[in-house]
Order: C-alpha cells, then structure tokens, then sequence
C-alpha cells in the first residue's frame, strides 16, 4: 500500500509531499556532461516551483525525504537550453513522470523566479537571467526538477530529485564523461553561522553587471538576513568587501568594487535600519577571485560582495 500526505501550508503557497516513491529508471545527459558539484542528504526539505513567480512569491512543493543535488556542465555542445530540457522531459515522460509546471526565463518570473528556486551557483552552475528554462515533474511520490541554461561555451544543468529515505531515485548518466572533480557547494549554513565561524560570508543573490555597481532595490533575501543579525547584535561590525571580474585595469576595478561595496551599504542603511556604525565599505577589485575569469560564469562568481565580521569580541 501507498501512503501520501498533503498539506496546504496557510499563506505560503506551498504544499507539502511525503510518502513512498515509485522506481525510476536512468535519465541520460548529453554527452560529454561533467558533473561539477553534488549534495546528498538522507533526510530533508526542498521545494520545487508550481508555477510563476507572481509579484510576492514563487508557488511551490515542499517535498521531505532523500533529496539529491547535481549541477553538471556540458562542454562543446550545440544544443539551446530548450532542446536539453526537451529531451530530458521527454525522457521523464516516457518513464511516468507528470510534468507539474515548466516555464522559460521570461514566463518564469525571471530574477525573482530564478533566485527563489536556484540552489547552485557560479562557476558550478550559470544562468543566464534572460534565457533560462525549468521543469518540475513527478512520478507518484518521486519528486524532481531540471534547470537548464547556457553561456557561450557551455550548457548548465541542475537537477534535483526528492524520495523517500532508502530509495535509491533516478540514477543520471552522461555517456562518455570523464571523470571530474566534483567542486564543494556553497555554504548552506546560516549566514550568522558563516560570520562567526568562518569570519566572512559571500552575499550571494547580489547581481551586477560588468561594469555597473547598481543594486536593485528589491528584496534580497541575503541582505534582510545580514540587517536582522546586525541589528540583533548591535556591538558586531562588518566591513562589506566589494570584488569585481578581471575585465579592466587594476584601478579602476577597485573604485568599482568598492562603489558595489557602498551601494549594499547604503542598502543595508536606507532600507533595512542597519546603525551606520556597524557597517563600512572597502574594494580590492580582481585581487580575490573565486573562480577563474577565462569563463564568464567564472567572471559572473567574481561579481560579488563579501561580509568580513571584524569584531574582536
């Protein structure tokens, strides 16, 4: 017999799933696929989109059990985005999978869409904001979900699947991959967590283009996080780092980082009530990349802001 138990979560939009899995059979990658990072847990909570991002939030399954997390890249390939997603839609499809909801860049939501159902980040996975394409499907109690984008060189997918703990879900296989070595997620732990422990905290969910140090206004989730640990803890002090591509002369890079610096400041300041003597704003331009700059997913990785908690005490 099998047990599956829904529950409407009040105000959410999210629905949550558990019970026992249907078997699966392989779902197989474009050549030449190369798996870049990997998470496994045995037991836990993730959530795949329903629907569009609709102005508040995306519409999503909570689904608790196993959940497995792969971001692949696939080299020299010509495939769009759409014609990888296609096939492995129609491969889901042919093993039983009902497709939930499936949405390109555009019908999506976009950067909020992107950004509320992304778990990878750059070099492991690029997304290209304006050409992007996600599924969710489902097979009984068999969860899973495929994102799919590409720069110019490469194509990224990210897959997730959810089962019950002891099943052993899809397996995924990329003929004729070499081995690679598989490359540490980021940091799932709280940011609180990473400042105290690690002394500094990458603020991921932050864009900026090359060139520009223009932030958006709007919600981001990280830097709410960061203000409610600030203004919980009102002798702590940061310095927010700013670091850019290598795009550029020296100079001009660390002005630019640091204006990236001063624009989460100000955000921090202006719109969450940060005290302005717990934060300050410094640049080193290219001098600490993540991840090479030969890509720009690479170059993408290096677009960032830093939280560096310079406490003693």
């Amino acid at each position: 017999m099998t047990f599956r138990f829904w529950h409407l979560l009040s105000g959410t939009g999210m629905v949550l799933l558990t019970g026992l899995a249907l078997p699966a059979r392989a779902i197989d990658l474009p050549a030449g696929a190369k798996l870049r990072a990997e998470e496994r847990e045995v037991a836990a909570r993730a959530t795949l989109a329903t629907g569009r991002y609709d102005g508040q939030q995306v519409p999503v399954i909570a689904a608790e059990g196993q959940v497995i997390r792969q971001a692949w890249r696939v080299d020299g390939t010509s495939q769009t985005s759409f014609q990888i997603l296609t096939g492995l839609r129609d491969q889901l499809d042919q093993d039983g999978f009902d497709i939930l909801f499936q949405c390109q860049s555009v019908s999506c939501g976009g950067y909020d869409f992107r950004f509320g159902i992304g778990h990878f980040k750059a070099p492991d996975m690029f997304v290209d904001l304006g050409g992007y394409h996600y599924l969710s499907a489902r097979k009984g109690d068999h969860l899973t979900s495929v994102l799919v984008s590409r720069s110019k060189e490469a194509a990224f997918i990210e897959l997730l699947q959810v089962t019950p703990p002891g099943s052993t879900g899809t397996e995924i296989s990329a003929p004729d991959a070499p081995a690679t070595p598989i490359r540490p997620a980021p940091s799932d732990r709280p940011l609180e967590t990473q400042l105290e422990t690690l002394g500094r905290a990458v603020l991921h969910g932050l864009s900026f283009a090359t060139g520009s140090s223009e932030l958006d206004d709007g919600n981001v989730p990280v830097l709410t996080e960061l203000a409610q640990y600030l203004n919980q803890n009102p002798g702590r002090q940061i310095v927010l780092v700013g670091h850019t591509d290598a795009e550029g002369g020296l100079s001009g890079n660390v002005a630019l980082s640091r204006k990236r610096a001063a624009a989460v400041m100000e955000n921090l300041i202006r719109l969450h009530d940060v005290n302005p003597a717990q934060v300050s704003a410094e640049g080193v331009g290219y001098l600490m990349p993540l991840a090479p700059n030969l890509t720009p997913e690479g170059r993408e990785a290096n677009r960032r802001v830093e939280a560096v908690l310079i406490s003693t005490d």
